[in-house]
């Protein structure tokens, strides 16, 4: 990513747009099957190796996680999009969550780096993400 690409893009918070009680993460092979549930947008998030090492769980090694998060109605409201996909991404001292919106679209917004750890560690997660031995 380029540092000037989200120019247009603002600070928030991301509890304004997505909360622990409504993201679970899911393993890539169930993110890739068809459906999350109806109310559901897929999330992809991708942390470096300094904010992965921050999880109270083991991130795998590429720092690519997998989710759904139930905003569905709220994105629909927000922007006007019957499909979206929102992605995490982290970028310096930020993160930049972008919204893919009806595949043709993007809005990003800057979020913090401890508001992203803060939803990993208090969201649903799948077993298989054990706590990690430095927690």
């Amino acid at each position: 990513m380029s540092g000037n690409h989200y120019t247009d893009a603002v600070q928030c918070k991301l509890s304004d747009h997505i909360t622990p009680d409504v993201f679970r993460t899911v393993l890539y092979e169930q993110y890739k099957m068809p459906g999350g549930g109806v109310s559901e947008i897929p999330v992809e998030i991708t942390l470096k190796k300094e904010n992965a090492k921050k999880l109270c769980f083991k991130a795998p090694s590429d720092g690519l996680l997998y989710g759904f998060a139930r905003i569905r109605p709220k994105v629909n409201e927000l922007f006007g999009a019957q499909k979206a996909k929102l992605f995490i991404n982290d970028w310096d001292d930020k993160f930049v969550m972008v919204y893919e919106l009806d595949e043709k679209t993007e809005k990003a917004f800057f979020i913090t780096i401890d508001e992203v750890l803060d939803l990993l560690a208090k969201c649903r997660r799948v077993p298989e993400q054990k706590k990690s031995s430095h927690q």
